[in-house]
């Protein structure tokens, strides 16, 4: 099972592209609504990772999916030339991780981006996006893997800036089932 995570606050463009690429199988996260608390450094987490945190909120449901996936794929906007806030906030909550690294070691993340402004005008922004997370990977023993940043333009729906979004579709998925 693979587990999709979308980091935006809407459901817009990255649960449209999630919805999209997700198979019967494979769980999809949606981070629009959810209770999230951010971390707040006591590290009780690593004290016995059976409950992850002391928090309970939507983190329960995500360290769970986790914990199962073979894959876990997070599309997330670009907002302030980085990924979402509440995003990031998963990311620090993933702290248990760290102490327990082999909860996602071996495990593949791959990232997708949707920025408003063309792709190339992107590439250094995702270029930040891509080492921030293969730096939070090296730590926690997980592979990162960039696959695309979209444009999303001014549209509320990516798949009109594509003539071939679908064919896009299907070469993301083939390299997330490689």
């Amino acid at each position: 099972m693979n587990v999709y995570i979308s980091g935006s606050n809407r459901k817009g463009n990255c649960y449209q592209i999630m919805q999209d690429l997700k198979g019967r199988e494979d769980k999809a996260i949606s981070l629009a609504g959810k209770d999230m608390k951010y971390c707040l450094g006591c590290c009780k987490c690593s004290e016995g990772l059976e409950q992850y945190c002391v928090l309970q909120d939507g983190m329960k449901e995500i360290y769970n999916d986790i914990a199962k996936a073979d894959k876990i794929i997070i599309l997330t906007p670009i907002y302030m030339n980085h990924i979402t806030g509440i995003l990031k906030n998963v990311i620090d909550r993933l702290n248990p991780y760290m102490s327990h690294s082999e909860l996602l070691e071996g495990k593949t993340i791959y990232i997708i981006t949707v920025g408003q402004i063309e792709e190339k005008e992107n590439e250094e922004i995702v270029g930040n996006i891509k080492e921030y997370f293969e730096s939070v990977g090296e730590f926690m023993k997980f592979q990162a893997v960039f696959l695309k940043n979209f444009s999303s333009g001014d549209e509320d729906d990516v798949t009109k800036n594509y003539d071939n979004y679908q064919e896009i579709i299907e070469t993301i998925k083939k390299k997330i089932e490689e």
